[in-house]
């Protein structure tokens, strides 16, 4: 299961649809993300889930799951999501 870190409110622009600057209220770190990373945490601000419910809210094959866990392994090394317990 993944979440948003607690306290978190993510404020993102895009000018392409592609690429996304994402501020980080709880570090005032700034991030270029890509639309699949901002999908992710968009749905992560409904609440927390685990990579095969994202995979399917985000209507993905099985074979993406690999890509996806590395994603959010991505976003936690970013201070973006963490671990939550089941």
């Amino acid at each position: 299961m993944w979440r948003l870190m607690p306290g978190q409110r993510l404020r993102s622009r895009s000018w392409d649809g592609e690429q996304f600057v994402l501020y980080n209220n709880l570090s005032g770190d700034t991030h270029l993300l890509d639309a699949a990373s901002v999908e992710v945490l968009d749905l992560l601000q409904r609440g927390a889930a685990d990579a095969a419910a994202l995979a399917a809210a985000l209507q993905l094959d099985d074979g993406a799951l690999p890509q996806l866990e590395a994603l959010l392994a991505d976003l936690h090394s970013l201070d973006l999501v963490e671990p939550a317990a089941c």
